[in-house]
C-alpha cells in the first residue's frame, strides 16, 4: 500500500480510506462487501498469485461468490479447472479438480486478502492496475 498512497500523492490525491483484510489460508467465502465500500480481491496459490479483480455494490455477486464456481462468464474456478499446467502442480493431493470440487479446494489451499476502499471508481480501478503490475497474477487476461 505504500507505493499505491506515494502514487496517489504523486497524482495530486489522497488515499483516504482503507482496510487490508487478510483471509489467510484456508480461507471462508466472504458473505457480502460492507456498504459504501468497494473491494479489490486477491487470491494466491503458495506465493503465486492467481487473481486480482475489482467489486462495487453492483458486482457484489463477483466479490462473494462467482468466482468459486462456473456461473458467470469468467471465474477463477473455470480459470483453474481448464489450466493444464495448474492442475499439474495440484494432482499429487488431489486425483483431479473439476467443477464439483474446485469451491472446496479453493476455500482450503487458496490465500484470499481483500483491499476495502472507500472512494472513487478511478481509485479502486488505479489500485487494481498498481497491483496486477506489481504482482503479474497468472489469471489476467494475457499477462502471464
Amino acid at each position: 500500500m505504500k507505493y499505491i498512497k506515494k502514487i496517489t500523492k504523486n497524482l495530486g490525491y489522497k488515499l483516504e480510506y482503507y482496510r487490508i483484510e487478510d483471509m489467510k489460508c484456508p480461507h471462508k467465502q466472504p458473505s457480502k462487501l460492507p456498504p459504501e465500500h468497494s473491494a479489490i480481491y486477491i487470491f494466491i496459490y503458495k506465493s503465486k498469485f492467481l487473481k486480482i479483480g475489482k467489486a462495487n455494490s453492483k458486482s457484489i455477486a463477483r466479490f462473494t461468490s462467482q468466482h468459486y464456481g462456473f456461473s458467470a462468464p469468467s471465474t477463477l474456478a473455470k480459470s483453474l479447472c481448464n489450466d493444464k499446467h495448474f492442475k499439474k502442480l495440484i494432482i499429487n493431493k488431489y486425483k483431479e479438480i473439476n467443477k464439483d470440487n474446485i469451491k472446496l479446494w479453493m476455500l482450503k489451499n487458496l490465500h484470499r486478502v481483500n483491499i476495502y476502499v472507500k472512494s472513487d471508481k478511478a481509485t479502486t480501478e488505479l489500485i487494481e492496475a498498481i497491483l496486477h503490475y506489481a504482482f503479474r497474477p497468472r489469471f489476467e487476461g494475457n499477462i502471464h
